[in-house]
């Protein structure tokens, strides 16, 4: 999969992790259903998302946690708004300190490289747009 802006490219896997991680350092957990065949995904009640929300229009306003953004985005498809890449990129550098408390660098190199693909998106005023 790849996220325009040098956000992030590889396996949808990896990127999945990382959203758990994500979600570790701020707190939210994680429901880790791989004993039942499944996977780990944030401890966020998705029910409360739109189909639309997940693919990053956000119709009614984006979410109090600018970090929900990307938390529930659909893997493959969707954008995060430029309007938003700001709010998200200050909360994702937020998150950097706990993972390096944890020695998790390769979390933390992904995390600047998505930090810095979201402050590019915002300077440029372009979406950042998630595909295959």
């Amino acid at each position: 999969m790849e996220v325009s802006h040098g956000c992030f490219s590889g396996h949808e896997v990896i990127f999945d992790d990382l959203r758990c991680v994500w979600a570790q350092a701020a707190g939210y957990g994680v429901h880790d259903f791989r004993n039942q065949g499944g996977p780990m995904i944030p401890r966020l009640d998705f029910d409360l998302y739109s189909d639309e929300d997940m693919d990053g229009a956000w119709p009614y306003g984006a979410p109090d946690d600018p970090l929900i953004i990307v938390l529930v985005h659909h893997e493959q498809s969707g954008i995060i708004q430029w309007k938003h890449a700001p709010a998200l990129a200050s909360r994702l550098e937020e998150l950097v300190s706990p993972m390096m408390k944890q020695n998790m660098m390769r979390w933390v190199l992904f995390t600047q490289q998505f930090v810095q693909g979201l402050k590019a998106a915002a300077h440029y005023q372009e979406d950042v747009i998630f595909s295959p």
